[in-house]
């Protein structure tokens, strides 16, 4: 199971990474171009599509990568890296469990003010690509974290 961990951390993370960019180069984009109203009824429909890939991707991840930082022998180089990758990942959880998912319910109940929706996306969305630049920085911890196991042989 341990040699099976690294691969799905890593491959998760970059999964999870790849959707996160997908949404904000192409969902994101589309959502800014509508109308406020348009736009809640758009996104009342995409989020629940979006939901299952996101969940696919991470959960494992963020499995994965605990696991291999626990796995991993203490002082080492390798439980380091597996570290930042973990909390990379913790801090796109907390962000999207405070931040994210009550923005999200708020445009699909259509309860923020109409006059306040375009700025509540844009606000959104940039707080959706801090996601984005820590699930890569993760990634690349996570990949790190991988070779330095290989290195110690320790996989």
């Amino acid at each position: 199971m341990k040699k099976v961990l690294p691969y799905v951390a890593t491959i998760g993370i970059g999964a999870f990474a790849g959707n996160m960019i997908n949404i904000g180069l192409s969902y994101a984009l589309y959502w800014m171009s509508l109308e406020p109203i348009d736009f809640m009824t758009t996104f009342a429909t995409d989020f629940p599509l979006l939901l299952g890939p996101t969940i696919v991707t991470l959960l494992p991840a963020f499995v994965a990568t605990i696991a291999m930082y626990f796995l991993s022998d203490k002082g080492t180089q390798a439980r380091r890296l597996w570290l930042y990758a973990l909390l990379g990942l913790v801090i796109i959880n907390i962000q999207t469990v405070v931040y994210h998912l009550p923005v999200n319910l708020a445009f699909i109940d259509k309860s923020i003010d109409i006059s306040n929706v375009e700025t509540q996306l844009v606000t959104w969305l940039f707080l959706h690509w801090i996601r984005i630049v820590l699930a890569i920085t993760s990634g690349i911890f996570a990949l790190r974290g991988f070779v330095s196991s290989l290195r110690n042989h320790k996989l």
